[in-house]
């Protein structure tokens, strides 16, 4: 039997309306992030990831309620992640943002303190492993 950290668990993503180099970040947090999400509901299903230009994004969160978001919203039920393009500005934001919407898809939660504590592990190993996505 092999060692169960040599499996590879790969998550089904598309990604829309980002830069090749965005997408290669969002990749790479995504399939670090593949582990913790592999045993929730509909895992076999793709996650979809979109960012969308601020004006548009305020327009997406004014449609799901989101009315508290600046930045990034997720839909546990469809499966979307989106995310404004402002959040690309600078990586702490970008990574504090996308590991915590993907603590959601984690914890199959809508509570923020369940998101943001699997988020803390996911950002660390994000950090030290996708830094070169966005360099």
């Amino acid at each position: 039997m092999k060692h169960p950290h040599a499996l590879v668990f790969l998550i089904w993503l598309i990604i829309i309306g980002a830069t090749p180099q965005q997408e290669r970040f969002l990749t790479c947090v995504t399939q670090i992030s593949a582990h913790d999400l592999r045993d929730t509901p509909h895992s076999d299903e793709r996650l979809t990831v979109v960012i969308l230009e601020h004006h548009k994004f305020l327009e997406m969160r004014e449609a799901f309620h989101a009315h508290k978001t600046k930045l990034a919203f997720s839909s546990l039920q469809a499966r979307r992640i989106y995310l404004s393009a402002r959040m690309f500005r600078d990586f702490e934001t970008l990574l504090r943002c996308i590991t915590h919407e993907l603590g959601h898809f984690a914890t199959q939660s809508v509570y923020e303190d369940h998101a943001e504590r699997a988020a803390d592990r996911l950002r660390q190993r994000a950090r030290q492993t996708c830094k070169f996505a966005v360099q």
